[in-house]
Parts: C-alpha cells; structure tokens; sequence
C-alpha cells in the first residue's frame, strides 16, 4: 500500500499544478498586423466582436498593473506592435482603466489605420465595456473613437 502511494502522490501533485497554472490569466493581446478592410460604420460590430469576458471578474485595483501586463504583451509583437503600445502608453493616464485585447492593421473608409479594442470601466466598476481607438499607421495619430457600453 505505501508503493501506491509513493507513485500516486507525485501525480497527484503534479495534476494540482497543472490544473492551478490553467487558472491563471493569459496576458495576451490579439495582434492582427495585416487586418481587413471595413467601413467607418462596420467597425462597432468588429469592437462587440472581441470577447472581454476574461477579464469581467477583475478587481478594479488589479486593472492597472492588468494593463501594463497586456501593453507588454502586445511590445512583444515587433516594432510596429511596440509602437502602438507607447502610444497607449504615451497618450493615456497610466491608471486608465482599460485593458487591449485587439490590435489590428486595418483600411477603414480607405485609411490605413491601426484599430484598437479596449475592454474598460467606468471608476471603480469592472472591465463591462468596449472601446475602439483608430490610430493613423504613419503618424500614429488619433483618427476617431467609439465607446460601446
């Protein structure tokens, strides 16, 4: 009985771990560097579209240090990837509430722009809501924005 146990502990442990490290957040930013094209119009349907459920039951101190975890995430994609991170890095509060999940290459209403989507919250709330940024891909710019709630 004690040799079951020998072999059965370490794989119970290691069952443990697995299934802890499946529970942990997934920094990840979808990074689409060549997207589509859409029209000015079309582009709420494309914000919806990006699923913000993993990050609905944050806490809202934990959004910040969430956000700089997922602007690194998305520096990790090369140099223009980067670039769309200091913007977002550069141009907001450090303390916005808001997290990227999307950013992608795209010609909107034959601009070629750089969509962003963001899942953020009102003060103190949870992530429920979406944000769409268009950044012009040569100054990096900003050309519109849409708040979805």
């Amino acid at each position: 009985m004690s040799r079951l146990r020998i072999i059965a502990a370490p794989i119970l442990l290691l069952m443990i771990a697995l299934s802890l490290t499946g529970c942990s957040r997934a920094a990840t930013v979808e990074y689409i560097p060549e997207g589509g094209r859409y029209t000015l119009s079309e582009l709420e349907a494309v914000a919806r579209s990006v699923d913000i459920s993993p990050l609905e039951d944050l806490a809202p101190e934990a959004i910040t240090e969430t956000r700089q975890t997922y602007l690194a995430s998305l520096r990790g994609h090369g140099d223009k990837a980067s670039r769309v991170a200091d913007v977002l890095t550069r141009d907001f509060p450090p303390a916005t509430a808001a997290v990227p999940l999307l950013v992608e290459g795209a010609e909107v209403d034959g601009r070629m722009v750089w969509i962003i989507v963001e899942a953020w919250a009102e003060e103190n709330g949870p992530l429920t809501h979406r944000r769409l940024w268009l950044l012009d891909q040569a100054t990096y710019g900003l050309v519109d924005s849409i708040s979805l709630r």
